[in-house]
């Protein structure tokens, strides 16, 4: 058995967060995670635990979406034998002011041997997230 999630498994739990109950990925997330949102934007940011991160990062994106970001899962990496594995993702969302708000996502999570995301590193584009917040505040 390996010693962490595979991908098999990566993409099952993390396939939740396209739905209204996002639940069996944050479940699998240390409430003490170390998130760095990378980029110089609104919602860039260190976060040490997964609370700052959902108001902080993510609450900023939701602040200017119609509806909560829902994240469709398009590629996993990694995983098995590796502590890190790279979750692609997509958001296919719409701002408030009707704005199309089509990110890309890179997740970079590590895994500690009981499968939980102990670290993450989010890469998206900075750009886009800029021109939602300010065409939207």
């Amino acid at each position: 058995m390996a010693p962490y999630p595979t991908k098999n498994e990566i993409e099952l739990f993390a396939s939740s967060l396209s739905t209204s109950d996002p639940s069996p990925f944050f479940d699998r997330v240390s409430p003490n995670v170390v998130w760095d949102v990378m980029g110089t934007h609104p919602a860039a940011g260190h976060f040490t635990s997964l609370e700052s991160w959902k108001k902080g990062a993510l609450g900023v994106i939701n602040d200017v979406l119609k509806s909560p970001l829902q994240l469709r899962v398009i590629n996993v990496i990694g995983g098995g034998d590796q502590p890190w594995a790279t979750v692609e993702l997509a958001a296919d969302s719409v701002c408030k002011n009707g704005m199309e708000y089509g990110q890309r996502y890179a997740w970079l999570l590590r895994f500690d041997e009981t499968g939980t995301v102990v670290q993450a590193r989010a890469y998206l584009d900075s750009a886009l997230v800029q021109k939602a917040v300010d065409s939207n505040s």
